[in-house]
């Protein structure tokens, strides 16, 4: 179909994507609009049709540019590309999602944030909400968290409380070292005579049994490579695999193509396997207990499907998302002896070379924190989110109308020199108060979890994660990096772009 399009009579007269839109820009109405909180009239900003935009196909636009594969696995560097060309602010256009506005400055961050209302609308999740309200409506009764309908409002304003108190992760922490201390011992048993492993498919058996944990109540046996933890793991990865190709089709279309149905099936796989542990764990629920689980059986009613969607939802986005960035932490922790040595310090000093954790412990371990921060600062889970705007508003002097997407290239906000000088420096210092290293960077140059109604969820079940792996795998090994620089592919979530063959040295 895309052939047929770069052919033929129409594309010798028709010109670029820009000419062919500039018209219909040109006649959006004269409404006020929000500016960082100020009221601005129209007349004072450029409309959109103004705003840079690389050339564009007539019909796809820059779809054709979305779409090529090394576009597809280095998303981020191709935006930073267009940048450098179209400059801080630019758009492109997309069938199905229509025109997108990529931005990079913190400012315009925080006016794109500004523009939330009650239920902030994500780009890309349309296609999600849609699958599960169509064809898979039988099994998904609320859509959950990753939507952009009244039922995300409704799920999260049950959910939010539990899931963003402090309390609610710390519960689980002997489950978490528990889970981490096996992981060491995998990483002796496998790695090879001369020390060497890639603890990438490792961390992503850690994170899996960590999130079967919290929201299933259960072991699922991923670190032992059996059962429905391998078989989750291996399901997950073909789904990440195929996601961001998903997302931009039209919805009318999609369903008529192979990778609309593949996506069905492994999310179907993935459903039932999850129903299966949930179901269990919520007939065990007592009234005494504090898991996450009984928390939500409590708030939601033990008929409620938010329970089951939630916990399949964590599933689906945390084992990857920690993942990721647990393979992402002990490459920079790996590539820094120094830090690494200073982090390992801090340890024995607290908790010893042997110690267990406690929440008194953990409380204060500064460095490993700001390690954990520095880390995601330098390679993110996740590239960047956005908006869809609630509203017209104006961003860096330009007009953007309601309904337009609004992109934040956050892997290259929070390693921008102006922000944080040396930014491919490792350097938690950064993140400590009372050190001269401390960053002075503006507050949205640097938000790996997101911001406001629609931050990660999930993300203080996420830390206790990584920071028990980081002080369990410390205790135990001296790791050591020599490989070339890792940086990532860009699927819906990010992974590094080659193995992290890192030499683990029984301490």
């Amino acid at each position: 179909m895309l052939m047929a399009l770069h052919t033929g009579n129409f594309f010798a007269k028709a010109k670029n994507l820009n000419q062919a839109t500039n018209i219909l820009l040109r006649c959006q109405s004269t409404v006020a609009m929000v500016d960082h909180g100020s009221t601005q009239t129209k007349q004072k900003a450029k409309p959109l049709c103004e705003m840079p935009s690389p050339p564009g196909w007539p019909i796809v636009g820059h779809l054709p540019l979305m779409m090529k594969n090394e576009n597809k696995v280095k998303m981020d560097k191709m935006f930073e590309r267009l940048r450098e060309d179209h400059g801080d602010i630019y758009r492109i256009y997309v069938p199905g999602q229509g025109n997108m506005v990529i931005i990079f400055r913190p400012e315009d961050v925080k006016a794109m944030y500004a523009g939330d209302g009650k239920m902030p609308k994500l780009p890309g999740f349309d296609m999600i909400s849609f699958i599960r309200k169509t064809s898979m409506k039988d099994r998904y009764t609320t859509a959950g968290l990753i939507n952009n309908t009244e039922d995300w409002y409704e799920v999260r304003h049950k959910v939010q409380q539990d899931m963003m108190r402090p309390k609610s992760a710390l519960y689980y922490l002997t489950e978490m070292e528990e889970i981490a201390i096996e992981l060491a011992d995998k990483i002796q048993e496998v790695k090879g005579k001369d020390g060497m492993l890639d603890p990438y498919a490792l961390v992503q058996e850690y994170a899996l049994e960590a999130v079967g944990c919290v929201f299933m109540g259960a072991r699922l046996g991923a670190l032992k490579g059996v059962g429905d933890g391998k078989q989750l793991i291996e399901i997950l990865t073909k789904l990440m695999a195929i996601t961001m190709d998903l997302i931009f089709l039209p919805k009318l279309l999609a369903p008529f193509l192979p990778i609309y149905k593949k996506f069905v099936k492994y999310q179907e796989e993935a459903f039932d396997i999850c129903k299966k542990h949930v179901d269990e764990a919520i007939s065990k629920v007592k009234d005494t207990d504090d898991t996450v689980i009984a928390k939500l059986v409590r708030k939601c009613g033990k008929d409620s499907a938010i329970p089951l969607i939630m916990g399949i939802d964590a599933l689906q986005v945390g084992i990857d998302t920690t993942g990721t960035s647990a393979a992402f932490l002990l490459y920079h922790l790996a590539d820094n002896p120094d830090k690494q040595e200073l982090l390992y310090q801090e340890i024995c000093d607290i908790i010893g070379p042997d110690g267990k954790m406690t929440e008194s412990g953990l409380a204060k371990m500064k460095y490993m924190k700001a390690c954990q921060i520095e880390s995601q600062r330098i390679l993110p889970a996740a590239f960047g989110t956005g908006r869809r705007a609630e509203t017209d508003i104006v961003i860096a002097g330009y007009q953007i109308p309601k309904g337009t997407s609004v992109i934040r290239v956050g892997s290259t906000s929070s390693n921008d020199p102006t922000s944080f000088p040396n930014p491919e420096k490792f350097l938690p210092e950064r993140w400590l108060r009372g050190c001269p290293e401390r960053h002075s960077a503006h507050s949205f140059a640097n938000i790996p979890w997101g911001h406001g109604a629609r931050a990660c969820i999930g993300q203080r079940f996420a830390k206790l994660e990584l920071y028990v792996l980081m002080v369990k795998l410390v205790q135990r090994y001296r790791m050591e990096y020599t490989g070339d620089k890792v940086e990532t592919v860009t699927h819906l979530v990010s992974m590094p772009d080659k193995p992290i063959n890192i030499k683990f040295i029984k301490r």
